[in-house]
């Protein structure tokens, strides 16, 4: 079991683990027994943060029977689907996973268009094929995560971690990806038209075959950018120079 009051058990899915985790930091906030959990300002940050939130909140007297019973229902469901266990725990997908921890889950295929991810913790996650379109992902860690095939129209990316992430095939179409670290990431065949990236990272990621159609790219980096058969067309903030370079790299601009 794990924490003070072994409120679920140790082994069990980063899904349910991730949907507990959450509710257990909501509900401690709920229960106002200090003013500092009562805070909307308030993310969690780590297992011992929680942990002492707890220690907090028995000290406090706080009664976890209600929540020992939400845990029993999360861990015994028969599903993985983060949306279904969310909603057992009384969670809104849509807004309460905003700087919640989410390592590792699984949610390929998933419909999060609008979510309000901002600053979750997603490292590792599986979101192939996810449905992301006007999500805010904001300041969102997403470092080694799958979102290939993952429709990303028009979402807030600004200054997210997408170290390592694979984007092949993903849809970025007007996405905000402004100051995003996108090093390493792999992005060929991605659709990028009319995506923003400025000052965005893009040093040692593969870009093959992506478009990149009246793309924003001032102050992109493109240090070892793989960039062969990329198209772009009436990009904005390229300096001629730059351009030159890419062109010399395999990269096609196309006029009309």
């Amino acid at each position: 079991m794990t924490g003070i009051e072994g409120l679920w058990p140790h082994n069990i899915s980063p899904n349910k683990l991730a949907v507990l985790e959450r509710k257990l930091e909501l509900w401690l906030r709920s229960q106002n027994f200090n003013s500092e959990l009562s805070s909307d300002s308030l993310q969690y940050k780590s297992p011992e943060e929680l942990q002492g939130l707890m220690l907090s909140a028995t000290a406090a007297g706080c009664d976890f029977s209600e929540f020992r019973i939400i845990s029993k229902n999360v861990v015994e469901a028969n599903t993985e689907d983060l949306l279904d266990l969310a909603n057992i725990a009384d969670l809104n997908p849509a807004q309460d996973f905003a700087g919640a921890k989410l390592l590792g889950v699984n949610l390929c295929g998933l419909d999060l268009s609008g979510a309000n991810l901002s600053a979750a913790y997603l490292r590792g996650a599986d979101l192939s094929d996810a449905d992301l379109s006007e999500a805010n992902l904001s300041k969102v860690n997403l470092g080694g995560a799958d979102l290939s095939g993952a429709f990303l129209s028009n979402a807030n990316l600004t200054d997210a971690n997408l170290h390592r992430v694979s984007l092949a095939l993903a849809n970025l179409s007007g996405a905000n990806l402004s100051g995003a670290n996108l090093s390493n990431a792999n992005l060929s065949n991605a659709n990028l038209s009319d995506a923003n990236l400025s000052d965005a990272n893009l040093s040692d990621a593969d870009i093959t075959q992506a478009g990149l159609a009246l793309t924003n790219l001032k102050g992109a980096n493109f240090q070892n950018t793989k960039v062969e058969k990329a198209r772009l067309w009436h990009d904005a903030g390229l300096s001629e120079e730059m351009k030159q370079d890419l062109i010399s790299r395999g990269a096609v601009f196309e006029y009309g």
